[in-house]
């Protein structure tokens, strides 16, 4: 079966899932924005096709006719954001059945997850003339299924990322925050908090791994307090093994204000995820079960509370980062989210 697969840039951690994804069928994958480059040694067992776009006040066009284009496949799946008016346009007068790829809601660095409801109709308006829905959860399912979507057209294809956890075992006696470095994360929070707690209590090492516009905040703060001792500013590592390393040493990965993929990438190397139930999600943070494999607070004024917790009963988390990497091995690597377009692509073409 030939499957087209038409995205906005080809990143790099979606690659092991195209990969996953190619094992059904003949994929191709494109493209029309970034820069294409894949990662050195990284497998790609799909086709890779650029398609030429340009952006009009937040619009986006391509050039070439992706309806003649979908006539070669037998099964579409398209990027379900309707500013890419090409991608939303194929289900009319198309033949091709048409899967949407999306998040479902509003969501991003400026809105919480789910906040803004009033594209809710327009999207409902795309999203119903599709063949089927391929979601990044299971949120947006009794959301479109009250708007008028048959359930059975939507499906979860649950976001994640690849892991290449550590094999040996090693001490877990560290703390990790990891990621583009921004004031809106709330690492500051927890800079404070080791501050406070510092005096009173053994804290373990803080690792901060990533580079961003608060990469010298972050680094003069440091050392305007002398915490050097107890907090490291590791700069960006990419290289998944070195991660690896940082993960393998972590008691806990935090992140007071923002929940994206790393929740999966921590979850994966057996670690749990820290963040606040009002963070910036995709629906990432719906992945953590409170108190079994990660914590959600109500609110950072929790954190104090927690990092003691950490620092005085290690163990528990280290327990809880079992029951994460149990969690994800079961139902969040690569292979559950191709499974999940599988499922949508197997259900149009029957239908067809």
């Amino acid at each position: 079966m030939k499957v087209i697969f038409l995205y906005n840039k080809l990143f790099h951690y979606r690659i092991p899932v195209w990969n996953e994804l190619a094992k059904f069928c003949d994929l191709t994958v494109t493209y029309s924005e970034g820069d294409g480059m894949i990662p050195e040694n990284m497998p790609v067992d799909f086709k890779i096709l650029y398609l030429p776009a340009r952006r009009i006040k937040g619009v986006v066009i391509q050039k070439t006719n992706i309806r003649q284009l979908c006539r070669n496949y037998d099964a579409v799946i398209a990027y379900g954001n309707i500013a890419w008016l090409k991608y939303s346009m194929l289900p009319w007068f198309n033949k091709t059945p048409v899967i949407y790829h999306t998040i479902g809601v509003s969501a991003s660095y400026g809105k919480g997850f789910d906040e803004h409801k009033e594209w809710d109709k327009i999207r409902n308006f795309f999203y119903s003339k599709a063949d089927a829905l391929a979601f990044y959860t299971d949120y947006p399912i009794k959301k479109y299924e009250a708007l008028g979507i048959p359930r059975e057209k939507m499906f979860v294809a649950p976001n994640t990322v690849a892991v290449s956890p550590l094999k040996e075992t090693v001490k877990k006696d560290t703390l990790l925050v990891i990621g583009t470095l921004y004031r809106e994360k709330g690492i500051q929070a927890l800079l404070d908090v080791y501050k406070e707690l510092r005096p009173t209590c053994k804290l373990p090492l803080l690792n901060i791994i990533g580079k961003g516009p608060d990469y010298d905040v972050i680094n003069k703060w440091i050392h305007d307090n002398k915490m050097q001792d107890l907090i490291i500013l590791r700069g960006a590592i990419y290289d998944i093994t070195e991660k690896a390393k940082y993960f393998a040493q972590a008691l806990a990965c935090i992140s007071p204000k923002q929940a994206g993929l790393t929740v999966l990438e921590s979850m994966g190397c057996g670690v749990p995820f820290i963040s606040t139930k009002s963070a910036i999600t995709g629906g990432e943070l719906f992945n953590v079960h409170n108190g079994v494999d990660g914590v959600v607070m109500e609110s950072e004024n929790e954190l104090i509370k927690i990092v003691k917790d950490i620092s005085e009963h290690p163990e528990k988390f280290t327990s809880m980062g079992e029951k994460a990497k149990e969690f994800y091995d079961n139902n969040r690597t690569p292979r559950h989210m191709a499974q999940g377009f599988w499922e949508a692509i197997k259900y149009v073409t029957h239908k067809k």
